[in-house]
């Protein structure tokens, strides 16, 4: 039995995604409560990646927050105290714009629940918006990789949806929006990936089918997936196959699994 009812669920981009890789993931996690942060899985390396990027999104919150980092950027360990220098060279905190960092938005609105926490928001002076997501893998993004993830569906869509408070008209048009994947190890790697209104409504009709598909689907049709590469790099693995995860650098999902532990909001999917 569910023990939780889908029709007053929150999806973020990461439930949405758990949904598209393997159903039976998605129950473990977002249905049954089974929830473990992936850093319990992986190896003293990994851990201590993942910590790094930890570190760095705290200082960058802090930056853009007008927020003094000494502390923090004292006991930055390894490259992070680089990362940071290079997060200022790349995008200075400066007064001719409006920096939000770590921002959340949420919609219910005819049939779509969404949220979502954006790593930085910057309106700039003449009104467009730009989303910036922090990545600390060490591979550079990949824009052919973001470019149809369902984290730029979801963080584009939903500002248009939601982020009016922060528009000077009221509103974002999808054309005043494009969103930014970084790495300080390739901080040279940059392309921004531009909103539009074809995409706008391609993205609405992408979230309500997806959305309902999961509602109407009964609880024991939540199965396991066939593809093995993505149950041998998830944290359930043990649980399924008595086998601890494979953490490989080349496995292009790991960048989002890396990225996200420290930033899950994924707890406040219920009002």
């Amino acid at each position: 039995m569910a023990a939780v009812d889908l029709k007053e669920m929150y999806f973020s981009q990461n439930s949405l995604s758990t949904y598209d890789s393997c159903y039976l993931k998605f129950r473990r996690r977002y249905i049954d409560g089974l929830y473990w942060p992936g850093s319990w899985v992986l190896d003293r390396g990994q851990r201590e990646l993942m910590e790094q990027g930890q570190v760095f999104h705290h200082l960058a919150q802090r930056y853009y927050s007008g927020i003094p980092v000494g502390d923090l950027e004292a006991g930055a360990v390894g490259p992070v105290a680089d990362w940071f220098e290079r997060l200022k060279e790349f995008r200075p905190f400066t007064g001719d714009a409006v920096f939000l960092p770590e921002q959340e938005l949420r919609i219910d609105q005819e049939g779509i629940r969404l949220v979502a926490k954006y790593d930085l928001l910057v309106i700039l002076p003449d009104g467009r918006a730009v989303i910036y997501d922090w990545k600390t893998a060490p591979t550079p993004p990949k824009n052919h990789y973001y470019r149809r993830h369902m984290q730029t569906i979801v963080y584009c869509y939903l500002l248009v949806k939601a982020g009016g408070m922060y528009a000077p008209g009221g509103r974002f048009s999808p054309g005043d929006i494009s969103m930014i994947y970084w790495n300080p190890r390739f901080p040279k790697a940059v392309e921004p990936l531009v909103y539009s209104e074809e995409k706008y409504h391609k993205d609405e009709r992408i979230i309500r089918a997806k959305i309902k598909e999961i509602e109407s689907r009964e609880y024991e049709d939540f199965y396991a997936t066939s593809n093995e590469k993505i149950c041998r790099y998830c944290e359930y693995s043990p649980i399924c196959h008595g086998k601890p995860a494979v953490i490989e650098d080349d496995y292009e999902e790991e960048e989002e699994h890396l990225n996200f532990d420290w930033n899950d909001i994924d707890e406040t999917i219920f009002e």
